[in-house]
C-alpha cells in the first residue's frame, strides 16, 4: 500500500527580483504546469505583492517534498517551510455549472 500524504509548502521569495531571478521565472511556470498535470502539485498561488507562494503537494514524505522542490529553477534563492496537513478540502473541480432559467 502506497501511502501519499498532503504538504502546505510557503515559498518566500526575494524582496528584490534581480535579473537573474526574473530569468528564472519562466522556467518555474514551465516545471510547475509539469508538476500540476502530473498531480504531485495540487495548487500553485502568489500573493499581489509577489512575496510569498503557496504550493499544496502531494507525495509520501516531507523527504520527497524537498526533492520535488530541489528541481525549481528558484529554490537556491528562496525560503522554505513544510506542512503536513491532516486534512485538505476542496471544492470540486471540472466544469463551472451551469444555470438555466426557464420561462
Amino acid at each position: 500500500m502506497h501511502i501519499i500524504n498532503t504538504f502546505q509548502v510557503h515559498i518566500k521569495l526575494p524582496d528584490i527580483f534581480t535579473r537573474r531571478f526574473a530569468a528564472l521565472i519562466p522556467q518555474q511556470r514551465e516545471r510547475v504546469n509539469q508538476l500540476l498535470e502530473e498531480r504531485v502539485i495540487l495548487n500553485y498561488a502568489l500573493d499581489m505583492e509577489r512575496s510569498h507562494l503557496w504550493v499544496t503537494m502531494q507525495a509520501k514524505d516531507q523527504e520527497t517534498i524537498m526533492d520535488v522542490l530541489a528541481t525549481f529553477p528558484i529554490i537556491k534563492d528562496v525560503k522554505v517551510e513544510i506542512f503536513e496537513l491532516a486534512f485538505f478540502d476542496s471544492a470540486p473541480m471540472g466544469l463551472a455549472r451551469v444555470d438555466y432559467e426557464l420561462s
